[in-house]
């Protein structure tokens, strides 16, 4: 399918979107994106479109069916009764026998469905959403990311979170999907090929990460699964092209807690919110003062560094991996760009040192479409 960059009004009339909320993966630690959602929304900053991964798929389309405080505080009371016994039924069986018994999975999903159904509502589809809203699922045959944007919400976000090994791959029209955080965890990608400018990335850090040390083959699968999983996020990083900005939200610290542990909702909303809030605050005021026309501020670490050189693709993985958040962005600059590509790497507001750089990458086969609201404004036209 061809994509389309433009998103469709209900007057019938098209345009780009120029503001994307992004949302990755992460499992439980998803409640840290509730948190930053709330931050957002007290800051009336409105997306023209909604992309999720994985959990995020989830924290999305519930932000898109209700973009406000209502739908908000909506997606917290639906973490606060989510429960491991109804994602994840414990077992008898032994872990280490459960991974060699036959079938496609560990765990049915149909905890997940009733959780989405309950949040969403039964049958609920693409176009009832408020405010544009794609997920990202992994063909499992073609082993390429799959865009999902009509249809059955419930179908698709069961395909974008359908874990391998965790739960069963999801069956829509005859085809095999997984996880979509196996090819495209924080997807940031798609915003810019979208024609977005200013991408708010809603992630909770490099989680999950596995013993460095193997001990056995199933340990070195496992590493070799993380790494695949969140390398690509930092790759995006630094294929921003000029006049794009990617504003990484502060995860804040990862918390010592098992991946089935759902009873620490409110601390991680708390997180994911108070670090937001401060970061959004201090990147305000920075533009208010440039716009009129105050001596240009100095965040904490600028420099330039020239895209081909090793400490460029180092500083994208700073950025990547800081729970202090980064402003990412590659300054269009036309004797630069013919020299280069030099990119500007800006720490954000509250962090110690985090960075960027540039140059594009192909697109996926999918399409989108929906219906846009007005767009947040920020530091750059």
């Amino acid at each position: 399918m061809a994509i389309l960059r433009d998103l469709t009004r209900r007057d019938g009339s098209r345009r780009r979107p120029r503001v994307a909320f992004v949302l990755s993966g992460g499992g439980n630690l998803g409640a840290i994106q509730v948190g930053m959602l709330r931050a957002l929304v007290e800051r009336e900053i409105v997306p023209d479109v909604v992309l999720g991964c994985s959990v995020g798929a989830l924290n999305g389309a519930g932000f898109a069916l209700e973009p406000n405080t209502v739908g908000v505080e909506r997606l917290v009371q639906h973490w606060r009764s989510t429960t491991s016994h109804e994602l994840m039924p414990s077992s008898r069986i032994p872990s280490a026998l459960q991974l060699l018994r036959k079938g496609a999975s560990l765990h049915s999903n149909e905890g997940l469905r009733k959780g989405i159904e309950r949040l969403l509502g039964r049958g609920r589809q693409f176009d009832e959403v408020q405010i544009p809203f794609q997920c990202v699922a992994t063909h499992a045959d073609r082993a390429v990311e799959h865009w999902f944007d009509e249809g059955d919400l419930t179908e698709a976000i069961l395909a974008s979170a359908a874990l391998p090994a965790v739960y069963p791959p999801v069956i829509i029209d005859g085809e095999r999907y997984v996880d979509g955080g196996v090819v495209d965890n924080v997807p940031i990608a798609r915003a810019v090929e979208l024609g977005c400018r200013e991408i708010y990335v809603l992630h909770v850090g490099p989680h999950g990460r596995p013993d460095v040390e193997i001990r056995r083959p199933l340990d070195g699968a496992l590493l070799a699964y993380w790494v695949a999983r969140n390398s690509r996020f930092a790759r995006d990083l630094a294929s921003l092209p000029p006049r794009v900005e990617a504003i990484v939200l502060p995860p804040g610290r990862r918390p010592d807690i098992r991946y089935d542990d759902f009873s620490q909702t409110d601390e991680l909303v708390t997180q994911g919110y108070e670090s937001s809030a401060r970061f959004l605050d201090e990147r305000a005021d920075e533009i208010d003062q440039r716009r009129r026309g105050a001596e240009l501020l100095r965040p904490i670490g600028r420099l330039v560094i020239n895209a081909r050189n090793r400490s460029w693709r180092q500083a994208a993985q700073d950025a990547a991996e800081s729970p202090e958040g980064a402003i990412v962005s590659l300054e269009e600059d036309a004797e630069e760009r013919a020299d280069d590509d030099e990119v500007e790497v800006e720490s954000g507001p509250a962090t110690a040192g985090t960075s960027d750089a540039g140059a594009q990458q192909d697109p996926p086969a999918d399409g989108s479409s929906g219906d846009p609201t007005a767009a947040a404004r920020g530091a750059r036209d």
